[in-house]
Formats: structure tokens, C-alpha cells, sequence
């Protein structure tokens, strides 16, 4: 039985009113810019305030955490020679190392990314090992 046109019409935009209610209230979060850090430094201000997630390497023998008190850290992190400063009020996962690469979500305050959240892998658990076939070893 097929439906009378006037009511393929009032479904037809109860739906696309639904749509547009939903499209038109969402607050946006959820998205965030995945920015490497290097993208950052070269232009704080286009993500100076703004909630982003943030990739790079962790400098060796930057990081500090604040006496007495659990999961304040500081460090740089960069990517093609470009650093910016971190403060993290968290605790950090157990991969987090010097050298390994972080992913951290957060706000650029000042010239410095605030976090309290992130993801790290740890460089030598994702290397390759040789292979015992030596066709595959370049042989």
C-alpha cells in the first residue's frame, strides 16, 4: 500500500527538521583539530584557546614533575625541530618515555600547551625485529 504524497511530504520534513535541530544545537565538542606540534608553533595563534590534540616526541631531559605533588609534569615535545613547552596534570601512562611520541589533548595558553589528558607509545615496543627468514632481512 503506498503512501499519499502529503504524507511522504510531512514525513519528509519532520525528518529534515529533526536534522536540522540536531545539526543546529550540537556544541561541536567531540571533534578536535589533530595538529602535529610543529603546525602549532609555526601559528600559536590560529590555536591559542582552542581544544586540540596535539602530536610529538617527548626532548630528552625535559621532563620534570613538581615535588609532592602526583601526575604535574613539564616537558617539550617537538617534531621538525620546532618545541613547545607541555604542563600535564595527570598521571602519564606507563608508556610514557623520553624520546617516545605523545599524542596530548589540551589548550595552548601562553605560549604553552595545557593537558590533562594523553596517549603515548613507547618507541621500542613498535620497532621492528630482524626476522629469522634472511630473504627478509635484505639478504
Amino acid at each position: 500500500m503506498a503512501l499519499p504524497v502529503s504524507s511522504k511530504v510531512f514525513i519528509g520534513l519532520f525528518v529534515g527538521g529533526a536534522v536540522f535541530y540536531l545539526v543546529s544545537t550540537s556544541s561541536g565538542e567531540g571533534v578536535l583539530d589533530y595538529i602535529f606540534v610543529d603546525k602549532v608553533v609555526d601559528n600559536p595563534a590560529m590555536y591559542s584557546g582552542r581544544m586540540i590534540k596535539v602530536h610529538g616526541t617527548v626532548v630528552p631531559g625535559t621532563v620534570k614533575q613538581k615535588k609532592g605533588e602526583a601526575g604535574d609534569y613539564t616537558f617539550d615535545i617537538e617534531r621538525e625541530g620546532r618545541r613547545m613547552p607541555v604542563h600535564f596534570t595527570s598521571m602519564v601512562p606507563d608508556t610514557f618515555a623520553e624520546g617516545g611520541e605523545v599524542i596530548l589533548t589540551g589548550e595552548l595558553q601562553g605560549g604553552r600547551f595545557e593537558s590533562e589528558e594523553m596517549a603515548a607509545k613507547c618507541p621500542s615496543k613498535y620497532e621492528e625485529r630482524p626476522s629469522a627468514d634472511p630473504s627478509k632481512n635484505g639478504r
